[in-house]
């Protein structure tokens, strides 16, 4: 990691440095963060790190982007800007795999070179099959209506990879335009990420070219094949979040005193820094495993019990470490610095995102069951 960490430095530390600059003031304030910041980061590469160099990335493979994904979480105080970049990234991944040209083309390049972000339009507290928004053929196209709860990165986002129910029984897949006629974004309230750009979005009668629809009746297998590939994203995000709160927490405790005696001196105290360390540590082995593994093309691309683990423990470990940090740092942590409480918040979050941690249990038990792990 020590590799990875001067390579973003190097090349993105100037930027994360200034976009971490004013993250707890528009946290505070719920203000999503520039939308230029991510102009900036394509324009060095960012976007196309782990792409193609055929079509103008880097070829670095998502090994590396995770890793990168997770240092900058870490070393960024605005931990919604690589969250909001990766979606991009995610999405430009999945079309990539598409192998459709005119896709590449207008979406796959535009992304890495900012002029376009995207993002994921899923979450309607539903499950797949009792979902309002509904896709209905309309000739070669189709109109689009209904409304998604809770869409990361939705007002500073130009595309929105959305999926609705379509014939009885299937899921469609589609892409939205934000400046397409009937489409509205309304500002979301919710626990966490408030720097993140959450919206709700609303379609009314939106009208989309057979171009935009990616597939009519297998939106279930395509809407795995990004959750797949966005799990360990996640997985990396979530590491990254948890060696910052770690780090904090030991420098703390390294100025602080009790009856005149370091605190790290009281064994309860070191101990617990040494389970947070510890929790740290297994999560962020576990994701490197996942991430080398999908770069060595050992990875079930539609669903991978392995990706799905790194993300079920690693936003469950989140949590624990959290709660290890109140009992370190006492009052500290409740209301002496507002990091904890950004922190708290952000990582409730990752509990239902990518699929809830029960639906992750259950398919893996499953799985489990039918003797396929």
């Amino acid at each position: 990691m020590e590799a990875v960490g001067e390579f973003v430095q190097q090349r993105w530390g100037e930027l994360l440095d200034e976009v971490g600059a004013g993250a707890a003031e528009r946290y505070a304030a719920g203000e999503a963060f520039p939308r230029k910041y991510l102009i900036q980061a394509a324009q060095k590469s960012l976007h196309g790190l782990a792409l193609p160099r055929e079509i103008g990335g880097e070829g670095m493979g998502s090994n590396v982007w995770g890793r990168v994904l997770e240092e900058m979480t870490f070393r960024c105080d605005e931990s919604a800007f690589s969250l909001v970049v990766s979606m991009t990234t995610s999405i430009a991944f999945t079309l990539y795999q598409s192998g459709d040209a005119r896709l590449i083309d207008n979406y796959v390049r535009p992304f890495m070179s900012g002029e376009l972000a995207a993002t994921l339009a899923f979450t309607e507290d539903a499950d797949f099959w009792s979902w309002g928004t509904t896709l209905t053929r309309d000739g070669d196209g189709g109109v689009l209506s209904g409304r998604k709860s809770y869409v990361t990165g939705g007002l500073i986002s130009d595309v929105f990879l959305t999926y609705a129910a379509a014939e009885p029984g299937r899921l469609a897949a589609c892409l939205v335009h934000r400046d397409d006629p009937g489409v509205r974004l309304i500002p979301a309230e919710g626990m966490g990420f408030q720097s993140a750009g959450m919206a709700v979005l609303e379609f009314i009668d939106v009208e989309l070219g057979p171009e935009r629809i990616l597939t009519w009746t297998d939106g279930l297998d395509h809407s795995q094949l990004y959750l797949n590939e966005r799990r360990s994203m996640q997985a990396s995000w979530t590491v990254g979040r948890m060696r910052g709160l770690v780090a904090r927490c030991a420098a703390r405790l390294r100025t602080t005193t009790r009856q005149g005696q370091p605190v790290l001196d009281y064994a309860n105290v070191a101990g617990a820094l040494g389970r947070m360390h510890m929790l740290t540590d297994v999560a962020q082995t576990m994701t490197h495993d996942v991430l080398d593994r999908q770069a060595r093309g050992e990875t079930d691309l539609v669903y991978d019990a392995k990706i799905s683990a790194a993300k079920h423990f690693s936003a469950e470990q989140a949590m624990n470490l959290a709660h290890q940090a109140l009992r370190a740092l006492g009052g500290h942590a409740y209301y002496g610095d507002e990091y904890y409480g950004r922190y708290v918040r952000d990582c409730a979050g990752l509990i239902p995102a990518g699929g809830t941690q029960d639906s992750l249990e259950i398919t893996i038990g499953a799985l489990v069951a039918k003797n396929l792990l």
